[in-house]
């Protein structure tokens, strides 16, 4: 079972807790006792005589302590892991089991009601493919992930170097929630960095004066011998050079402190998440990737040896240096002596001039690493998945026991579909599942198009863009009935439909804000107009006269229907050939208690 790598993860991490909880309780005992020991003997070495024998005790004693400390820390670094790692494999649980719906992580800032098909297919947003994947950390993994899902502009050859990537990292389970945990620690103190890769990527510098700079880069290398040399030796008749030298560096600090100040915050906003990324760079390091995909990425990640290692850690430094500027009289003074923020100025100058234009490209791979790490979560939460055969010509879908994504696998119910420059016309009863299969369809292309598995036996696909018009709604604010929303929708399907053949539609319930004389009417006209242009999709309908339209080359007539059994009504889910002949809207009314 698909749960089984999860549990056996989670036994064995349960193992390790057990046995880094003794360790961690016995250490901690061993560290108090050697305390105790170290302060009676200095406690003997103060009141008697400090003997050879009693330093030396003392020595090793406070030795151990130290040593014990840090040994207790590593204890609870690898006890900390353990419980991170069970939390990480009980989420797959979950994913597997419908529990997702309460994962926190709903990807809301990339919701736009307009988009073309983001709402109906519910990418994004709450009890979405977003919500369901998603294991990315940093700012540029949300973002890398939520673009592919809403943007799959990926060409044939990308879409299959995508795939050989998500099936090695589906192989090395290890690797990816290792990834995870590295970025789930400091999750909520990773930042958006373009403040700081705004500021890295720009040329200007702060002094564009270079003999300027150079005098403010060396004057701290006269003050500071000058000023000790004044003390040392009490020279008191030059204590006025000493005093001039330091007032002219305190004026020409405070003169651009406001200027400073803007540079080095930027720097300092981002300083906490320099530590993660380094974390996760040396673990992509470690990796010997096998697919193209990945191994570009490490490529450009550590392009020169370790560049971006290298890189990180030297620009983390600076931030620590920037980051005295927050210990009160330790930072005036620096600045007196030494000019501290034009030196940090000056080093993060030089950074840029290497870096600036990489640090960007280098968070990107990151991101992207994440991305193809939260879509391998399909494999490992799902045996019934595969990697579609992507057709770079026609305009085509064919599939095997085709299942919606975000369906419980206890309760999906799988269809095949073949559809090969057809337009579906799709009648049935209400609850039948009409919408659901729309939804089917277009979720599953979407995975497809960014290298995903999708969720059946067998599927081939053209590249195809994707429109849909199911969840409208009236916008009151700006005086939209529901009706004239669906008509600008169904408007941008046909524009898009002209523009491009390479495209497939799924309308739901076409034109259900009006009368059904007028509904038939532009359902026809919307159907031919289409139909001319030859893209293919499908739309479902209450209206079967619609259905008389199959007479016409291209537009086929399907349905899903229920039965009634012990006077309880029944859904089979399964999609059908021809119109519907069932209706059940008397039968659910009398279910609620509605008289007829």
């Amino acid at each position: 079972m698909v749960e089984d790598k999860f549990l056996s993860k989670i036994s064995k991490y349960n193992d390790d807790i057990a046995k880094y909880k003794k360790e961690f309780d016995r250490i901690g005992y061993l560290r108090l006792i050697v305390m105790i020991l170290a302060l009676y003997f200095t406690y003997i070495g103060i009141k008697g005589e400090m003997t050879n024998r009693v330093l030396f005790l003392s020595i090793v004693f406070y030795g151990s302590f130290i040593f014990l400390v840090i040994y207790h820390r590593k204890v609870k670094s690898k006890l900390k892991l353990a419980e991170d790692m069970i939390e990480i494999n009980n989420r797959y649980l979950q994913r597997i089991s419908g529990q997702w719906i309460n994962f926190q992580d709903l990807g809301e800032e990339f919701v736009n009601k307009e988009h073309r098909y983001a709402s109906d297919l519910d990418i994004v947003g709450s009890e979405s493919l977003f919500q369901l994947i998603n294991i990315t950390n940093t700012w540029h993994g949300r973002k890398s992930l939520a673009n592919s899902l809403l943007e799959p502009r990926f060409h044939y050859n990308e879409i299959l170097l995508r795939q050989d990537a998500i099936k090695e990292l589906f192989d090395d389970l290890d690797f990816c929630e290792e990834m995870e945990y590295i970025g789930r620690n400091s999750r909520n103190r990773l930042k958006n960095p373009e403040k700081l890769i705004k500021y890295v990527e720009d040329k200007g510098v702060l002094i564009k004066s270079k003999l300027i700079k150079k005098i403010i880069y060396l004057m701290p290398l006269v003050t500071i011998p000058i000023t000790l040399i004044i003390l040392i030796f009490k020279m008191n008749n030059f204590n006025w050079l000493m005093y001039l030298l330091l007032i002219v560096q305190t004026i020409i600090w405070t003169i651009s402190t406001l200027k400073l100040n803007l540079v080095l915050e930027v720097v300092n906003y981002f300083r906490g998440n320099l530590e993660e990324y380094l974390n996760i760079l040396k673990l992509i390091e470690k990796k010997d990737f096998k697919s193209k995909k990945l191994k570009n990425i490490k490529e450009n990640l550590f392009k020169d040896k370790d560049s971006s290692i290298k890189a990180i850690k030297r620009l983390s430094n600076i931030s620590e240096r920037v980051n005295m500027r927050n210990n009160g009289l330790l930072y005036l003074a620096l600045n007196i002596l030494f000019l501290w923020d034009y030196q940090c100025v000056f080093s993060l100058e030089d950074w840029k001039v290497e870096n600036g234009d990489k640090i960007e490209s280098w968070l990107s791979n990151i991101g992207v690493i994440e991305e193809l790490m939260s879509l391998a979560v399909l494999i490992h939460i799902d045996e019934n998945v595969t990697l579609p055969t992507i057709n770079p010509r026609g305009v085509k879908i064919e599939a095997q026991d085709l299942g919606h994504p975000l369906i419980n696998r206890d309760v999906r119910v799988n269809n095949d579909l073949s559809m090969k420059e057809n337009i579906f016309i799709i009648t049935g009863s209400n609850m039948s599942g009409k919408t659901t299969f729309l939804r089917t369809i277009g979720i599953n292309l979407v995975l497809a198009y960014v290298g995903a598995p999708v969720f059946s036996k067998k599927m081939e696909c053209s590249l195809l863009e994707i429109y849909t018009s199911m969840r409208i709604t009236d916008d009151l604010k700006n005086g939209i009935s529901t009706f004239y929303g669906e008509l600008i929708r169904i408007k941008e399907i046909i524009e898009g439909a002209k523009n491009n053949k390479n495209m497939i539609f799924l309308i739901d319930e076409i034109f259900r804000g009006t009368n059904s004389k007028d509904r038939i009417t532009g359902a026809e006209a919307v159907i031919k107009n289409l139909s001319k242009a030859g893209v293919i999709g499908a739309l479902t309908t209450h209206d079967l006269e619609l259905c008389s339209l199959s007479e016409h080359s291209g537009i086929k007539n399907y349905h899903f229907s229920e039965y009634y059994k012990e006077n309880k009504i029944y859904f089979d889910y399964k999609l059908k050939v021809g119109k519907s002949n069932t209706t059940n809207a008397k039968y659910l009314m009398r279910i609620v208690g509605i008289e007829i």
